[in-house]
């Protein structure tokens, strides 16, 4: 008896932690999120005016906002903030509505895709 009561106090215990360490964070399953994409401003901070796009893709993932025209491309990644590791962002798929639409990087490419012009706030 004593056994089956220390055991079923234990599970709940153990189930009780599991449900709240895993409530608190930005779910990278998420639809909005893209996968993979929990970067720290220190290495969005290394993405800089003459990098080339492959590098910034790789570092940043897709943008969320792209548009095109003959003089070069200018690309918008939205960010949402991890709510337990400061600094860590993810990429988001759309743009945010309303007060979340504060963290972005719009970068501006040339021709031949080397980053022209950048401006960004985190």
């Amino acid at each position: 008896m004593k056994r089956s009561l220390l055991f079923l106090s234990l599970s709940f215990v153990l189930f009780g932690f599991v449900a709240c360490t895993s409530s608190n964070k930005v779910s990278p399953g998420s639809n909005k999120i893209h996968p993979h994409t929990a970067l720290r401003k220190l290495e969005i901070d290394m993405i800089k005016v003459g990098d080339n796009l492959v590098r910034t893709e790789a570092v940043l993932g897709k943008p969320t906002e792209k548009s095109i025209d003959p003089s070069g491309s200018v690309m918008v990644w939205w960010f949402a903030e991890d709510r337990e590791v400061p600094e860590q962002y993810y990429t988001l798929k759309e743009k945010p509505t309303g007060a979340d639409a504060d963290k972005f990087v719009k970068l501006t490419f040339d021709p031949k895709n080397k980053i022209t012009a950048k401006d960004f706030k985190l």
